[in-house]
């Protein structure tokens, strides 16, 4: 009997081998099984209850503000469209109002006596205007001048200005604005015309027209203005403080233009619409002229 005891004991060897074998294969399809179920059991607690243990921090998302070092993203291989910038408008000329049909009577003072002058302003329907000054001491009378030409929003626009004698032209000057050029009957120069140049007539209305526009207290204004002798100036005048002389015009002064100039002063009436009330050229007592505003007839 002693002798058949190995066999059993090799035989319940291989059937506890196969039993743990067989336990193992079942042990690992219920691993499978936990795991694949395990999310959903997680979840459910989870919500129930807080974890019994500590868990880790997840990590902070990306910051979505760019970092400094960060590297501009790459161009897409589609060139992208050019941008074209809008010019700067350069700023528009002050529209200037001109004062409507006028005869302007003054009293004159040339050359140390006294006469009499009358400023004859004639603006058409169709754009055109005339200017006429004529001028009389005693029974003399003086060398007219006339300005013609046209107006528009930048005001006075000459075409040809003349001294006249007898009612004839005896010295010119002529305005090509559409060839911006300005010619000149004492002299064979032809000058280029700058924008809103004016005779030695025009330049009374364009002045105030321009400080009907902008009439800043202190300011300064600038016109160019061509003379007979074939020169062609930038004009500045500027402010002078009131004088109880002064009326309540406003007081303007031409800038010197050199040592010898005779200088130009103006008032303007802002209750005739900034008109010429009063203009002085050098010394009326010598060579010079000066006019008085009398009366206007419309």
């Amino acid at each position: 009997m002693r002798a058949a005891l190995p066999f059993p004991r090799a035989a319940t060897f291989a059937l506890a081998a196969s039993l743990l074998a067989h336990a193992l294969l079942l042990g690992g399809e219920q691993v499978r099984e936990d795991s694949a179920a395990r999310p959903a059991r997680a979840v459910s607690v989870a919500l129930l209850q807080p974890p019994a243990l500590p868990m880790a921090l997840p990590e902070p998302a990306p910051s979505t503000r760019p970092s400094p070092q960060a590297r501009s993203p790459r161009p897409s291989a589609k060139a992208p469209m050019p941008v074209v910038e809008a010019p700067i408008a350069a700023p528009e000329a002050p529209l200037l109002r001109l004062a409507g049909p006028a005869a302007w009577h003054y009293r004159l003072r040339q050359g140390g006596q006294d006469g009499e002058a009358l400023l004859d302003w004639r603006p058409e329907a169709d754009g055109r205007y005339s200017l006429r000054l004529t001028r009389q001491v005693g029974e003399r009378a003086l060398p007219a001048l006339e300005s013609l030409g046209h107006t528009g929003s930048a005001g006075l626009a000459p075409e040809r200005f003349a001294l006249q004698r007898g009612g004839q032209d005896r010295q010119a000057i002529n305005f090509d604005v559409e060839g911006r050029r300005v010619s000149f009957s004492a002299n064979p120069a032809q000058l280029e015309l700058p924008e809103g140049a004016q005779d030695r007539l025009s330049w009374w209305l364009q002045l105030a027209a321009l400080v009907q526009a902008a009439p800043t207290p202190g300011g300064r204004w600038r016109v160019w203005v061509a003379g007979l002798r074939g020169e062609l100036r930038e004009w500045t005048f500027e402010t002078v403080d009131a004088t109880p002389e002064d009326a309540g015009s406003l007081h303007l002064r031409r800038l010197p233009l050199g040592e010898r100039d005779p200088g130009v002063e103006l008032w303007l009436d802002p209750n005739r619409g900034y008109w010429p009330v009063r203009l002085r050229q050098g010394d009326p007592e010598t060579r010079g002229f000066e006019i008085r505003l009398s009366d206007v007839n419309s």
